[in-house]
């Protein structure tokens, strides 16, 4: 049996790996929350271009991932540059499980559109200019690592250990399934 996750799902499985048991084996759904909806509609107003194709789903079951790449800029025929949009705080240092996601999308858009990403640029909405995130191998290493134990817990049904970060647990769309385990 395969098991396709989303290149979100790997940003949330490193704020907890409970999110996946959730999501995955329990089916558990949430309410789309302010900040989903608040995203959305900054999403269907932002033009970033002539060159760039906004909102391209692709899918790569080599890879496990599907995913919904806010912007592909073509630099020419083999190269592109990925483009995802952010409403959150500018100036803030991005996290290694938000690069994650990005490199997710980079191996996604590589593996599905034969193409090299040159560069992934976020493109943060309240400044309204562009900032530049270097992936790594080691960002890479962490979408191998996150698929594989996301496969383990949704095939074998089991329960991760609690992120142990109680911060976290304030602001979980899944905070009210976990109260109920603990």
């Amino acid at each position: 049996m395969s098991v396709m996750f989303t290149c979100e799902d790997i940003r949330q499985y490193y704020y907890c790996p409970r999110i996946i048991y959730f999501r995955y084996v329990l089916r558990a759904r949430v309410g789309e929350t302010y900040k989903m909806s608040k995203g959305g509609m900054i999403h269907e107003s932002i033009n970033l271009g002539k060159n760039v194709v906004h909102n391209v789903y692709l899918c790569c079951e080599d890879l496990s991932l599907v995913g919904i790449i806010d912007g592909i800029e073509y630099i020419d025929e083999n190269t592109v540059d990925i483009i995802e949009i952010k409403a959150g705080r500018p100036n803030r240092r991005m996290r290694d499980s938000h690069k994650a996601q990005l490199a997710a999308q980079a191996m996604l858009v590589e593996r599905t559109m034969n193409v090299r990403v040159r560069k992934i640029k976020v493109y943060n909405v309240t400044t309204r200019e562009f900032s530049e995130v270097h992936i790594v191998d080691f960002h890479r290493g962490m979408v191998r690592h996150a698929i594989e134990d996301m496969t383990k817990i949704v095939l074998g049904e089991d329960i991760p250990d609690p992120t142990g970060d109680k911060g976290k647990c304030v602001d979980c769309e899944y905070r009210a399934y976990c109260d109920y385990i603990f």
